[in-house]
């Protein structure tokens, strides 16, 4: 009888570990095959060669290319990977379903797809492009014909911070929608809160640059500023 029970035991104790063998076995197949099929897989990003880096130092890539309104020309942003530039994080939906995050913009290329001539804004990396906006006339800038481009740039560290970030001083920027005719309107303010094209074409903007706010109009043909007051005080007259 006690020959019975031992074997009995032995019996149970090896199915025992055969069952926890089939349970680790299974798991073990199941991480294997979902790792395999179902892991997100990391591509890292091209290095392309559009910008001088004769240290290596910044890895570059092409930004997402969007018209110039109702015209022959795209632009598209050379983006860096370098550290030392923050990121945005918002997220900007297009009409077509599609989302695309402006990353670390140092220059931008306009491209007429009618000729296919090309040119860059700038002749370097110098600097931080914030915003790029073609300038079209109506409420919401969706459609209709771009009469040019501003930008929102940042060119110095101004708060010393070893870095160029949304937090350093900017300069307001317009151009032809070709790129030319670069004009830097206004440098060091702190935010634009308004620019729009006016009845009449030309650029109207309102800024806030050390809590005092401002309002021009700028003439679209010649990027001169007409006319720019100080916002008056409540009970001023």
């Amino acid at each position: 009888m006690k020959s019975d029970r031992f074997f009995k035991w032995i019996w149970n104790f090896n199915g025992l570990v055969l069952f926890i063998g089939i349970i680790i076995f299974t798991i073990f197949i199941t991480y294997q095959f979902t790792s395999t099929f179902f892991k997100e897989e990391k591509v890292e990003q091209p290095t392309l060669n559009l910008a001088a880096d004769n240290q290596n130092n910044e890895k570059w890539s092409l930004g997402y290319p969007q018209y110039v309104g109702d015209t022959d020309f795209y632009y598209i942003p050379l983006e860096s990977e370098k550290l030392t530039v923050e990121k945005k994080s918002r997220d900007i939906q297009y009409f077509n379903g599609s989302s695309y995050t402006p990353t670390r913009s140092k220059n931008v290329i306009l491209i007429n797809s009618k000729t296919n001539e090309s040119n860059w804004l700038f002749k370097s990396i110098d600097q931080l492009i914030l915003e790029i906006k073609p300038l079209i006339k109506g409420e919401f800038n969706v459609k209709g014909i771009a009469q040019g481009i501003s930008y929102v740039v940042i060119n110095n560290d101004t708060n010393q911070d070893g870095k160029l970030s949304n937090i350093d001083k900017r300069t307001f920027a317009v151009s032809n929608i070709d790129g030319s005719g670069y004009t830097e309107i206004i440098s060091g303010y702190n935010r634009i809160v308004k620019s729009e094209l006016n009845t009449e074409g030309n650029l109207f903007v309102v800024f806030i640059n050390n809590n005092e706010v401002h309002s021009m109009v700028i003439d679209m043909g010649t990027f001169k500023v007409l006319n720019k007051k100080l916002l008056p005080k409540v009970g001023d007259t």
